[in-house]
């Protein structure tokens, strides 16, 4: 009888921790927010998720590419970024930055798309100065921050 009880102890124990959290899946993220995340980004791969200000943020590949996906907790696609190239940069930009920003050199660049805007984020830097610049849809540039180094 004594063995019996065991037994059954160690059955509801791991009965009980395999279904306490049923919400939530083997990264520890809600179903509802991964099932929205797997509609909108069907051939995503690679997978990783995390928590940053309450959000759900996942870090996945997708065409070759590495991009990172912001989402609330009841699914909704807050938005999307990938770091880019100088060259993938529209041409207007790219032509701007090399023209009024020759003394610069580029430390970080990405590209945000939330409810079909693109936003770009640039920072610059020389000796002096860090200069963060940002474009909303393809339009010039215009200064998010300036920070003296």
């Amino acid at each position: 009888m004594k063995k019996f009880m065991t037994t059954l102890v160690v059955v509801t124990l791991s009965l009980t921790s395999l279904f306490a959290n049923n919400s939530k899946n083997r990264n520890n993220v809600d179903e509802r927010v991964e099932k929205s995340f797997k509609k909108e980004f069907a051939s995503a791969q690679q997978e990783s998720w995390s928590r940053v200000n309450n959000l759900n943020k996942v870090q996945f590949t997708m065409n070759g590419q590495v991009l990172f996906a912001y989402l609330d907790d009841e699914g909704t696609l807050v938005g999307v970024y990938r770091n880019i190239l100088s060259t993938q940069l529209p041409i207007s930009l790219m032509t701007e930055i090399k023209e009024e920003y020759s003394n610069y050199w580029i430390s970080t660049l990405f590209e945000v798309a939330n409810e079909g805007v693109t936003t770009y984020y640039i920072t610059l830097e020389n000796a002096d100065h860090q200069l963060v610049l940002k474009s909303e849809n393809s339009a010039s540039w215009t200064t998010f921050s300036k920070t003296r180094k």
